[in-house]
């Protein structure tokens, strides 16, 4: 049979299965690399904006607030601060364990409906936090800095302000005052962020 004559007519078995057997390995690869790179992906993944910031509606799973803050003494209070909202006691009880950062937000505030007691832990934190208590009247009672507690520690040591509150703060360590909190201030959650 002439060499044209062949080209335009079937191909031979050999080929076939040849490309075959390249078409499947092809599909196994692709299926390989798509669970090798889904595996490197976080298992609850949220957008973020292209800043790196989260949008107006915050962490899954917790509200935002805008702070209004009467400055302490000598301190500064900035507008437009925002916070995340634990207000219910499975929210608190996850508060940023497992964060990285705040994403943009100035902290996290936790909100009681009666005065509390209980005493706040860095388990699974990994960010160093400062914590800082408020009265039922929003009045500032006291801080206190906590560094995160290391995953081989079985106990994590416990802070608290020794008296009833109703609102506390978590802010990264050492940024209180930048938010105009400190002796004398008073702290009221606002309205909710815009984006």
């Amino acid at each position: 049979m002439p060499a044209d004559q062949q080209l335009l007519g079937d191909p031979p078995e050999g080929l076939v299965r040849v490309l075959r057997r390249a078409a499947w390995a092809l599909v196994a690869l692709g299926v390989v690399a798509f669970l090798i790179v889904g595996a490197k992906r976080p298992a609850n993944p949220y957008l973020l904006a292209p800043d790196g910031r989260l949008s107006a509606q915050g962490l899954p799973g917790f509200a935002t607030a805008r702070l209004a803050v009467t400055p302490g003494y000598g301190l500064h209070a900035p507008s437009g601060a925002c916070v995340l909202v634990a207000s219910t006691s499975a929210q608190q009880s996850v508060g940023l364990m497992g964060q990285t950062s705040l994403h943009g937000f100035a902290g996290m505030a936790f909100r009681f409906s009666h005065p509390a007691e209980t005493n706040f832990y860095m388990k699974d934190t990994l960010i160093p936090l400062t914590v800082a208590w408020f009265g039922a009247d929003g009045g500032y009672l006291v801080s206190v800095d906590m560094k995160p507690c290391p995953t081989t520690q079985s106990i994590c040591p416990t802070y608290g302000p020794g008296v009833p509150y109703q609102l506390a703060l978590e802010v990264p360590q050492g940024k209180l005052g930048s938010l105009g909190i400190g002796p004398g201030s008073v702290l009221h959650l606002g309205g909710s962020c815009s984006a």
